[in-house]
């Protein structure tokens, strides 16, 4: 007996282990792929972290059909703009409405109504593209919604640039990171972004040079016919 007790016992800590390192119901993704003149971030969560951000379940028959999700997909995106708090080159900006939803799940169109207890192991993208009119700088991402998710909610943040991949874990002690692109210092875009400059500036001589030798073709006719009319008195 002494010896199944502890057969168990390790059994028992064997499993309680792996659901710790899985954690797939309280760990969601953040991936961000900063450009000079873009920020594109995509956020994965599971359908059991969304159902505790936002109402989803309309009907309230404790199943969440295709079309409810889709359904919720507006007050999703409004949260995460609330919720998840954005500074371009410090200052307050939003992720705005230019979103991509994708529903991560075989033929999730056709999915019958599914059960609470499928929630955590469905998950779905969030897919923000943010234009930066100025060069992208910096960018500071804090989230808000440990309130909601639970403190143990912890967010995986992996931020792509130039072939590399810096992650940064985010949670309820540590909800905040502000990254700073080097865009500023780096050489071969500081050339593009001169190169782009100059080409801005020629379509504009361009359009000015036309309009300024339309108005001296009279002058010049002007000057001709005095010219000619002078040589005429000159010959008399």
């Amino acid at each position: 007996m002494k010896h199944l007790a502890t057969l168990l016992t390790a059994i028992a800590l064997l499993v309680t282990s792996s659901r710790i390192e899985a954690h797939p119901a309280d760990q969601s993704e953040m991936t961000v792929k900063p450009a000079p003149h873009e920020l594109e971030a995509r956020f994965t969560f599971n359908v059991l972290t969304i159902t505790k951000m936002i109402v989803v379940d309309a009907n309230g028959d404790g199943k969440l059909a295709f079309d409810e999700l889709k359904a919720a997909e507006p007050a999703l995106t409004d949260y995460l703009n609330k919720h998840v708090k954005l500074e371009v080159n410090q200052k307050p900006s939003a992720w705005g409405s230019k979103v991509r939803f994708d529903y991560l799940w075989p033929n999730a169109a056709a999915t019958p109504p599914m059960p609470e207890i499928e929630y955590a192991a469905r998950y779905v993208d969030v897919t923000f593209t943010l234009p930066v009119e100025k060069l992208l700088e910096d960018f500071w991402i804090a989230f808000e919604i440990f309130e909601q998710t639970g403190t143990l909610q912890t967010i995986r943040g992996m931020f792509h640039q130039n072939g590399e991949v810096l992650e940064v874990p985010f949670s309820f002690q540590e909800p905040e990171y502000t990254y700073d692109t080097g865009f500023a210092e780096d050489p071969f875009v500081q050339e593009a972004e001169k190169n782009a400059r100059e080409q801005a500036v020629k379509p504009a001589e361009m359009t000015s040079q036309p309009s300024w030798w339309w108005l001296t073709l009279p002058a010049l006719g002007l000057l001709v016919l005095w010219r000619s009319r002078a040589a005429r008195h000159r010959r008399t």
